[in-house]
């Protein structure tokens, strides 16, 4: 029972790790369909679309994908230090019945321009 039990928080601890990442595309394609279910979407944050409320804590921006299409995001929280235009981002949430993505969760990743400097600074 033991040896089941250990395979079974295996496979689950795999699972979780690899979790799924839709793109904008993805979702606008879906319609109604996603409205309240739990997902992550990743995009890029679209140059202009970017409006903060720093004393509330309130973020709209936009984000796209290669495929040009785009879709809001209403987030509340922190703001990562990194967030900026054209950066590529992870939320997580929901599709509200306002066709919004509402996040309950920001995520950015490195710009490669960090890569480069730190790939120029390692000694030699």
């Amino acid at each position: 029972m033991l040896v089941v039990a250990i395979g079974y928080l295996i496979f689950t601890g795999v699972q979780v790790s690899s979790s799924y990442y839709y793109t904008v595309s993805e979702v606008v394609s879906m319609g109604n369909k996603v409205q309240g279910a739990s997902l992550r979407l990743e995009g890029k944050v679209s140059p202009g679309s970017i409006q903060a409320d720093h004393g509330n804590l309130n973020l709209e921006f936009d984000i796209f994908d290669d495929s040009e299409k785009s879709m809001p995001v209403v987030y509340k929280g922190i703001i990562p230090d990194l967030f900026q235009e054209n950066l590529d981002v992870v939320v997580e949430g929901t599709v509200g019945q306002d066709g919004k993505f509402h996040a309950d969760r920001l995520l950015t990743s490195c710009p490669s321009k960090y890569e480069a400097a730190a790939q120029d600074t390692s000694p030699n």
